[in-house]
């Protein structure tokens, strides 16, 4: 995590400072700057800010990865990375619904807007359970 803080640091450190160089930039002939693109930058370097700040405050806790050596081969990152989930249905399910959302807020048909949450709610708790499906395993 050492590694993916230190470019998030870096992404950070160069939206900050391309905000301010901005703000200066579009404020030189006008009254004030133009604040949406400033606005756009700032948070972007703060967000960036804040991953980063996450990645190193995570990487603190744990032993040093193969990618945070100087010295690793590749051969020591070998072996199983983790558990990915399978692909499923339910993200299309969840996309589906906040578009029907959206439409019925957009036509005013109210009725929709209530189908929509509620086939939002189904589909983002099966999202939730969907590895609690079925029989447990035994051990």
């Amino acid at each position: 995590m050492r590694t993916e803080a230190k470019v998030f640091g870096v992404i950070a450190l160069f939206l900050l400072v391309t905000t301010g160089v901005y703000m200066w930039w579009t404020g030189l002939g006008a009254a004030h700057p133009e604040w949406a693109g400033t606005l756009a930058l700032g948070v972007s370097g703060l967000m960036s800010t804040l991953c980063g700040s996450y990645c190193w405050l995570v990487a603190r806790r744990m032993p040093l990865r193969p990618e945070d050596r100087p010295g690793a081969e590749i051969a020591d990152g070998a072996g199983t990375v983790g558990f990915f989930a399978p692909p499923g249905f339910w993200p299309f399910g969840i996309a589906v619904s906040v578009s029907a959302g959206a439409v019925g807020i957009a036509v005013s048909q109210w009725w929709l807007l209530g189908a929509a949450i509620i086939a939002l709610l189904l589909a983002t708790a099966g999202l939730v359970f969907e590895f609690y499906a079925g029989a447990p395993e035994s051990r």
